[in-house]
C-alpha cells in the first residue's frame, strides 16, 4: 500500500511539471552590435542586452509571443536559426527554484549563537572554531559576498554597515536593488542568509555574522520567472568585484525532479572560475538540498552536483542528521544549520530578528562566512585551493553517519556530510601558509559498452573501464584525483527504481544515485552528469567500476546506452609527500646498498638513492638519456609526450604533442604557429590561412579567400573572384548572382534587388515595389500576413510582411493580426479557413502551416509540412522530423553517435564513419576508405593505410610485408618497446625485466642467481649452492662461509665461537 501511494504521488508530481515558455530567447551571434540589432529587428525582437559577462550572448524579447505559454514558438526559433551569424539560440523556460529554509520570528535574542561559540553549557560535542578564527584577527575584512535570493532589506540595522549598494541588482525590475518598505516583508530568505554571513558586530540588534566585517550585497532573482538568462546574469554579476556567491535555492526537492543549470548558466560557472576574482576564480556556495523526507538525492540537483560549486550539508549542534538532509557524493563539507532544541538567530524582514528553523541554506550561509574568513587570510587562493583546504581541514568529529569511510588517500568521507564539519581556525591557518596547487587537468574517456548492456529488473549491470589517467596526453594527464564525473545515457521505464555506484581503483565506492520512490519519470538519464568528490587525492590510473541496480516496480529491461568517465585533478602531487622504501629483513651495513627515503616519483620497487634518477622503476613517467640513465618525472616536460610511461620527444617544431609525427602537434615552439585542421607547426601561415594571435594558430580563411586577416575579412581573392567589401565573390553586378556550375553571372529574379541564387526565395533584398515575406520577395502580402513599415534606424530597411497570429477554434482558424485586430477585433477577425487536409492542427491555411499531423497516414511534421519521409540529414522521431547532428550526413537518431553516413565539415574537410560517429580522423588501428568509413587494420597493427599495408605494430610485434609479426627475443634479450626491437639483458641474465635489463629473472648456465642479479662467482659474504646455482648470504659478521660454518670473521671478531665485542658466546 505504501509503495502504491509513493507511485501515485510521484505520478502526480510529474503531471505538475508542465514546461512554461517565456517570450525571451537566449541567442549567440557572431558579429558587432549593429549586426545583433539588425537580426533582432528583422524578426520582431527587442535586444535586451548582453547576458552577464558572456561575450556574444544576448537576451532577445519577442513581443508577438505570449510571455507565458505551455507551447514553445518553434517557428520563430527555426527562422532565426537560419541566419548565418547565429551560432545558437534557445527559447527560455521558467525554472522551478525553491528556497531551502524554514523560518520563524521572535524577539531579539543574543544567547543563541551556539554555531559560532560552542560552550559546555550548550552541551556541544564539537564546534566550528569560528570565534577562534576571530581571535586570530580574521573577520572577513576586504571580502565581498553576494546573496542570490529574493533580495536583502538593506536598511536593517544589522546589515546596513556592511551593505554595498553597488552590489544590489533586481532581475525582476532590471535595475539596482532599492528596497522600499512596502516590499520589505517579502525579503525574508535573502535577508536571513545575509545576516548569518555578515551581520555587523557591536552595534547589532539581533546577531553577529560569521564574517562580520565582510561586505555584503544582494541580487533579487527569485519570486519571479527564473530562466536560464536570469540565473546566468545573476551568477556573473560584477564577477571582478564579488568574491563569494551564495545561493540558498535549487530545483524542487520533491524526490522526482532531475534538473540543473541551463547552457548559459553552465557556461557562466565554467567561465567564472577562470576569470572571476582577477583570474583566481569566483567561489560559488550551494546548499545540498532539503528533500530527505521525500527520498530525494542531491545528485539529481545539477547545481550542488557541479565541480564548480561548493556543496554544503547540514548538521544539528549535537551531530545528528536532520530529517530533511539529502545524501550524495558531491557534498564537500558540512556546517551547522539544523537544531535539536536551539534555533539559529539571524535578521528578519522589516528590521526584525528571526530564529531560523533548519535548512541547508542556513548551513551554506555559515559556510560562506567561513570562506570569507579564509579568503581574508589569503586573498590569492584560487577556487580549487579553497576546495583543497576544505578537504584537508574538515573534521568528522561527532557527526553521526553510518557510512563514514576512509578513502584511498586517507581522507574520512561520508555521503551525508562530505569530508566533515568545517573548521574555521584550521582553514585560516592552512590558508596562511598555502602554496597554490598545480594546474587542473581534465581526462575524459568514453567507456566501451559491452554486448550485454541491458539492466534487468532486480539485477545489477556492471561495466568496468580501465584508464591510465590520459598518461599519453600531457595536457590531459591526471595522476591525482580531485573530482570525478560520470556522464550516463540510460533508458528506463521508471527512473526512481535505479541506483548507481562507482568504485575507484583503490576501492572507494561512491553512491552516485539511490532509489527515489517518488520519481516515476520514463525519461531515464540523457547525458546526466553524476559527480563524486569521495576519491579526492587517490591515484587515477586503474579500473573504475560502474554498477547499476534496478529495484523493479515493472518487468521491463532498461538499457545503458553509453557512459563516460571524466577525471579532474593534477599531473603532479599537490602536496609534498615522502615514502620510505620497503626493505628486506637484513641488517644494513656501511658497505651495503642505499636504504634511505626514496623520491616521491619512485614506484614501490624502491631506489638506489634519494634522487629521482635513482629509482628502480618510476611511478609515472621516465626520461631516458643517451648515457642510458633515466629520470623519473610526474609528467612529461614540454617537447615530450607520454607513451607507456616513457617520455618520447615530439617533432622538432612541436612544443607539446600526442605523438612523434609532424602532424601530431598540440602546441608549437616559439616562432611557430599551429595550423588548424592539420595539427602541424609552421613559421608562416600559408595561403588561405590567417594568424589568430590570441590562439597562436593559423586558421582557415573563408571560401574564395586567398589571403585574409580574419575568417570573414579577405584581403586577396582566388582567381575568378573579386573583393566586394570584406568578402571574395564572383564579380557580378547588382541584380546578378554567380552560378558556380556554369561559372557565369546570371540575373536575379525580377523581385530581387540583390540575391544569392536563382528564384524568388534566394533574394537578399527586394526590388522596388516588393516586400520581404519569409525569405521571399512578393508584390503584396499573402493571405495571413500584414505589411509593416520600414525601420528608419536601419540603413537598408525595407517593408516586411509579418504573419498574423492564428487561433484554432472549433476546427476554424481566427486571424488575430497583432497590430490590427486588437483595435478592430469584430470587423477584421473573422473565420477564414480550415486547415489543409494533411494537417491535424495548424497555424494557417497552407499545407506549410501544419502544427501536427494526422496519425493515420504515417506522416511526420517537417518545418510546417506533413511528409511521408524525412529529407536527407533528418530523422523521424515522435511524429516529427529532426535535424541530425551537424557531423552526420544521414542518421537514425539524435546525437553524434547515431550517424549512418558522413559529410564534409564547414571547411570541406572529410569526416569518417566510426561506430555511428563521424570523426575528423579514424582512431588508432583503423584506416579511412573512399566511402568515408573507418575500417580496422590487420591484427596487432596500430597504424595503417589499407587492409594489408601496416606502418606500425603494437608492442611485441614488428612490420613485415605490410603485416605484423610477433617479436621473438632470444636468450639473454628482452623486448625494447620504444624501438620495436630486442635489447641485451645484463651479463649472465637468461631472462630479465622489461624497462630494467639489470633485473634478472633467471640466469644462463654457469652463472649464479643472487638478489635479482647473475654472477660468475658468488660475491663476498655469500656461499654457493651448486645444485641450485644460487648464492646464499653468510650469517651476520661472517666474511667467508659455507652452508655448515664460518671460515673468516669481520675485524675484532673471532672464530672460536666467542664474540668478545658483544660479550656473549
Amino acid at each position: 500500500m505504501a509503495r502504491f501511494i509513493a507511485l501515485w504521488m510521484g505520478t502526480l508530481l510529474q503531471l505538475c511539471h508542465a514546461t512554461i515558455y517565456t517570450n525571451d530567447w537566449a541567442i549567440k551571434i557572431r558579429g558587432d552590435l549593429e549586426s545583433v540589432n539588425r537580426i533582432a529587428e528583422k524578426y520582431g525582437f527587442t535586444n535586451m542586452g548582453q547576458i552577464g559577462d558572456l561575450k556574444r550572448h544576448y537576451s532577445f524579447r519577442h513581443h508577438e509571443t505570449a510571455n507565458q505559454s505551455k507551447i514553445g514558438n518553434k517557428e520563430v526559433t527555426d527562422r532565426v536559426a537560419k541566419e548565418t551569424k547565429v551560432e545558437w539560440l534557445k527559447q527560455q523556460v521558467v525554472q522551478r527554484r525553491v528556497k531551502r529554509i524554514s523560518r520563524d520570528f521572535s524577539d531579539p535574542v543574543w544567547n543563541r549563537l551556539w554555531y559560532i561559540q560552542c560552550s559546555d553549557s550548550k552541551a556541544c560535542q564539537s564546534h566550528m572554531n569560528i570565534a577562534a578564527a576571530w581571535r586570530r584577527g580574521y573577520t572577513g575584512k576586504g571580502v565581498v559576498v553576494s546573496v542570490l535570493d529574493d533580495g536583502i532589506e538593506r536598511e536593517h540595522p544589522d546589515l546596513k554597515p556592511n551593505y554595498v549598494s553597488a552590489l544590489g541588482w533586481d532581475t525582476l525590475l532590471g535595475k539596482g536593488t532599492l528596497i522600499i518598505s512596502s516590499l520589505a516583508e517579502l525579503l525574508v530568505h535573502g535577508t536571513q542568509c545575509a545576516g548569518v554571513v555578515a551581520a555587523a558586530a557591536n552595534s547589532s540588534r539581533c546577531t553577529v555574522g560569521v564574517s562580520f566585517h565582510a561586505r555584503i550585497g544582494g541580487i533579487r532573482m527569485l519570486d519571479g520567472d527564473v530562466t536560464d538568462i536570469v540565473e546566468a546574469q545573476s551568477l556573473s554579476f560584477s564577477s571582478g568585484y564579488i568574491d563569494v556567491y551564495l545561493a540558498g535555492w535549487g530545483p524542487k526537492d520533491d524526490g522526482a525532479t532531475l534538473d540543473g543549470p541551463g547552457p548559459l548558466t553552465r557556461l557562466v560557472l565554467q567561465n567564472s572560475v577562470q576569470t572571476g576574482r582577477q583570474g583566481r576564480g569566483s567561489i560559488f556556495v550551494w546548499p545540498s538540498g532539503n528533500g530527505g523526507e521525500r527520498g530525494d538525492y542531491c545528485s539529481c540537483d545539477g547545481y550542488s552536483n557541479s565541480i564548480y560549486t561548493i556543496s554544503i550539508s547540514s548538521s544539528t549542534q549535537h551531530g545528528s542528521q536532520p530529517d530533511y538532509l539529502e545524501p550524495c557524493p558531491s557534498t564537500l563539507a558540512t556546517a551547522y544549520g539544523g537544531w535539536d532544541r536551539e534555533e539559529m538567530v539571524t535578521v528578519g524582514p522589516q528590521q526584525s530578528c528571526s530564529t531560523a528553523q533548519s535548512g541547508t541554506s542556513l548551513a551554506a550561509s555559515v559556510a560562506a562566512g567561513v570562506i570569507a574568513l579564509t579568503l581574508e587570510a589569503n586573498p590569492l587562493l584560487t577556487w580549487r585551493d579553497l576546495q583543497h583546504i576544505i578537504v584537508r581541514t574538515s573534521k568528522a568529529h561527532h557527526l553521526s553517519a553510518p557510512d563514514w569511510r576512509v578513502n584511498g588517500a586517507g581522507y574520512k568521507v561520508s555521503h551525508l556530510y562530505g569530508f566533515g564539519l568545517l573548521d574555521a581556525e584550521s582553514m585560516v591557518k592552512e590558508a596562511e601558509r598555502w602554496k597554490q596547487v598545480p594546474s587542473q587537468h581534465e581526462c575524459a574517456e568514453e567507456a566501451a559498452i559491452q554486448l550485454s548492456r541491458l539492466i534487468h529488473p532486480g539485477s545489477v549491470l556492471m561495466s568496468v573501464h580501465e584508464t591510465t589517467g590520459c598518461s599519453s596526453k600531457a595536457p590531459q594527464h591526471v595522476a591525482y584525483v580531485e573530482h570525478v564525473v560520470v556522464r550516463v545515457n540510460i533508458s528506463h521505464g521508471r527512473r526512481g527504481d535505479l541506483s548507481i555506484t562507482l568504485t575507484s581503483p583503490l576501492g572507494t565506492t561512491s553512491q552516485l544515485l539511490a532509489n527515489r520512490p517518488l520519481d516515476n519519470s520514463t525519461e531515464g538519464f540523457q547525458n546526466w552528469e553524476f559527480m563524486t568528490a569521495h576519491c579526492w587525492g587517490e591515484q587515477a590510473a586503474g579500473e573504475w567500476t560502474l554498477k547499476i541496480q534496478d529495484t523493479p516496480s515493472q518487468k521491463k529491461d532498461g538499457v545503458l546506452e553509453k557512459w563516460s568517465l571524466v577525471i579532474y585533478g593534477t599531473a603532479e602531487r599537490p602536496y609534498p609527500a615522502h615514502r620510505e622504501r620497503a626493505r628486506s629483513a637484513e641488517i644494513p651495513t656501511d658497505s651495503e646498498e642505499y636504504s634511505g627515503p626514496c623520491d616521491p616519483e619512485c614506484n614501490d620497487d624502491g631506489c638506489e638513492g634519494p634522487g629521482p634518477q635513482q629509482c628502480v622503476t618510476c611511478l609515472h613517467f621516465f626520461l631516458k638519456f643517451k648515457n642510458n640513465t633515466r629520470l623519473c618525472v610526474s609528467g612529461c616536460p614540454r617537447g615530450f609526450w607520454g607513451d607507456r610511461r616513457r617520455c618520447k620527444r615530439c617533432y622538432a617544431s612541436c612544443e607539446s604533442c600526442t605523438g612523434s609525427r609532424s602532424d601530431q602537434c598540440t602546441s608549437c615552439q616559439p616562432g611557430h604557429h599551429l595550423t588548424e585542421g592539420t595539427n602541424t607547426c609552421t613559421a608562416i601561415c600559408g595561403e588561405n590561412y590567417y594568424l589568430d594571435h590570441d590562439a597562436n594558430m593559423c586558421r582557415k580563411c573563408s571560401e574564395n579567400c586567398l589571403k585574409c586577416t580574419s575568417y570573414s575579412i579577405c584581403t586577396e581573392c582566388k582567381p575568378h573572384t573579386s573583393l566586394q567589401g570584406n568578402r571574395c565573390q564572383r564579380s557580378c553586378a547588382a541584380g546578378f548572382y554567380h552560378d558556380p556550375q556554369e561559372v557565369t553571372c546570371k540575373p536575379c529574379h525580377q523581385a530581387c534587388a540583390t540575391c544569392a541564387g536563382a528564384g524568388v526565395e534566394a533574394c537578399n533584398t527586394c526590388a522596388e515595389g516588393y516586400l520581404m515575406e519569409e525569405w521571399r520577395c512578393v508584390s503584396s502580402c499573402s493571405a495571413g500576413f500584414y505589411a509593416t513599415e520600414p525601420n528608419p534606424e536601419i540603413a537598408d530597411g525595407h517593408r516586411i510582411c509579418r504573419r498574423f497570429v492564428y487561433l484554432l477554434v472549433a476546427g476554424l482558424i481566427l486571424v488575430v493580426g497583432f497590430h490590427v485586430c486588437l483595435v478592430h477585433l469584430f470587423t477584421l477577425c473573422a473565420p477564414l479557413f480550415r486547415c489543409d487536409a494533411s494537417c491535424l492542427t495548424c497555424v494557417g491555411p497552407s499545407r506549410w502551416n501544419c502544427s501536427s499531423c494526422s496519425s493515420g497516414h504515417s506522416l511526420a511534421l517537417d518545418e510546417g509540412r506533413c511528409v511521408v519521409g524525412c529529407a536527407s540529414g533528418k530523422y523521424q522521431s515522435g511524429g516529427r522530423c529532426h535535424l541530425c547532428d551537424h557531423t552526420c550526413a544521414t542518421c537514425v537518431d539524435a546525437g553524434p553517435a547515431n550517424c549512418t553516413s558522413c559529410d564534409t565539415d564547414k571547411f570541406k574537410v572529410e569526416r569518417y564513419l566510426y561506430k555511428g560517429m563521424c570523426l575528423d580522423a579514424c582512431p588508432e588501428a583503423f584506416y579511412h576508405t573512399k566511402q568515408r568509413t573507418c575500417e580496422p587494420c590487420v591484427d596487432h597493427c596500430r597504424l595503417c593505410t589499407g587492409p594489408n599495408h601496416c606502418l606500425k605494430c603494437n608492442a611485441s610485434y614488428y612490420v613485415s610485408d605490410g603485416s605484423c609479426v610477433k617479436l621473438e627475443c632470444g636468450e639473454g634479450e628482452v623486448e625494447d618497446p620504444d624501438y620495436d626491437d630486442c635489447m641485451a639483458c645484463e651479463q649472465g641474465c637468461k631472462k630479465c625485466v622489461l624497462y630494467n635489463p639489470r633485473h634478472c629473472l633467471s640466469c644462463i648456465e654457469g652463472f649464479y642467481n643472487f638478489q635479482d642479479g647473475c654472477y660468475k662467482n658468488c660475491p663476498a659474504k655469500t656461499y654457493s649452492v651448486e645444485e641450485e646455482m644460487t648464492c646464499i648470504p653468510c650469517d651476520d659478521n661472517c666474511v667467508s662461509c659455507d652452508e655448515h660454518e664460518c671460515y673468516w670473521c669481520e675485524s675484532d671478531l673471532f672464530l672460536l665461537g666467542i664474540l668478545p665485542s658483544l660479550g656473549k658466546t
